[in-house]
């Protein structure tokens, strides 16, 4: 169902995504892909559909919630590799090479289909699970697709560490195919770009979601509305392909919300404006500086000439500000894909959301 809210994982579910997709599919014979693009255009969807469709082994290692520690990551981890084994374990081999390599690796427990890594000091390395599981693959012929969704929220010197490990496996481990998504475009670019991360210098390829035009995103909620023999009317229509600007994510919410029954368009906005008011309280809370909410409400009031913008900010504070604290500022909130290169907001219900704050 396309206004099902939860990622997709089958292809006829993935709206217009087939050159993405076939790219991906063809990419995990690589060593290194990035799926890059905004918050909620299908990112997660686009990769567990990829994966189902070529029917490759894989973890996939959700990291949306944020991790900074070895605790937060291993944890994470541990679950992963559960699941993987309750979707794989039929696959008797190749699970049994897993098992078997696993078991000497110190820190690692199995009981059962329970698997946990311990984050003390005898904690695992994660180079020794990556080759685990490429030596598991060699075994079994195949390729093994490990995916970290959301990479950039791993905060801290955990990042550097995962980001070596990564490379350490790019480098000695021929079966492995890591897939990094992240809609926080500038740290994810920075981690294989930046000569100071350890993943620089390696080729990597790269698959971009988008942004639905305003023709698709018709024939998208068009499609859906059928799909429950629903009819919504062409102004109401029009209205959602202005105020969501083809985030298929909102368009998708949207939809999901309309046929539970909630009728006004109004109610469907004011909860996505929550949802991104969350998440926005959520990038302020890792900010020193208070200026960063500021700064914000004042882009939401459409003062995104640098000029008007500094005379604003110095206003609210009563003195002089430099020129490096305002471009720092900005330059953050483009790492994190908040707003663009001319400062617009690059999700209108994130404007919203910080217009409210």
């Amino acid at each position: 169902m396309l206004f099902d809210p939860r990622p997709k994982t089958c292809k006829k579910d993935l709206y217009n995504f087939s050159d993405e997709l076939n790219s991906l599919i063809k990419f995990f014979s690589k060593s290194l892909t990035i799926v890059t693009g905004l918050r909620r255009t299908g990112k997660t969807s686009l990769v567990l559909t990829a994966l189902e469709e070529s029917a490759m082994p894989y973890i996939y290692i959700d990291l949306r919630e944020g991790v900074s520690s070895y605790r937060d990551l291993y944890i994470v981890i541990s679950k992963s590799f559960e699941r993987f084994v309750s979707k794989f374990s039929k696959r008797d081999i190749l699970w049994s090479y897993i098992v078997k390599g696993l078991k000497s690796v110190r820190g690692v427990s199995i009981a059962g289909f329970e698997i946990s890594f311990s984050w003390g000091r005898d904690r695992v390395l994660l180079t020794e699970l990556f080759e685990v599981l490429d030596n598991a693959a060699e075994r079994a012929n195949t390729k093994f697709v490990v995916v970290f969704d959301e990479v950039q929220k791993i905060r801290g010197a955990i990042s550097e560490i995962l980001y070596s490990s990564i490379a350490h496996s790019y480098d000695f481990h021929r079966n492995i195919s890591f897939v990094l998504t992240g809609s926080e475009m500038g740290l994810l670019y920075s981690a294989v770009m930046n000569p100071k991360s350890s993943l620089y210098g390696r080729v990597f390829m790269e698959v971009k979601t988008r942004r639905l035009n305003a023709e698709e995103s018709r024939d998208f909620l068009l499609t859906g509305f059928r799909e429950v023999d629903m009819h919504v009317s062409s102004s109401e229509i029009d209205l959602v392909i202005e105020k969501l600007d083809g985030i298929i994510g909102w368009l998708t919410y949207y939809g999901y919300l309309k046929i539970n029954g909630v009728e006004s368009l109004e109610t469907i906005k004011k909860t996505a404006i929550e949802m991104a008011k969350t998440e926005i309280e959520n990038f302020l809370r890792f900010r020193v500086s208070k200026r960063y909410r500021v700064v914000l409400k004042l882009l939401a009031k459409g003062y995104r000439e640098w000029g008007l913008l500094k005379k604003e900010l110095e206003k609210y504070e009563g003195r002089e500000i430099s020129d490096r604290v305002l471009h720092d500022i900005l330059k953050t909130l483009k790492i994190h894909s908040i707003i663009d290169e001319n400062n617009n907001f690059l999700d209108p219900i994130i404007k919203d959301a910080v217009a409210d704050l």
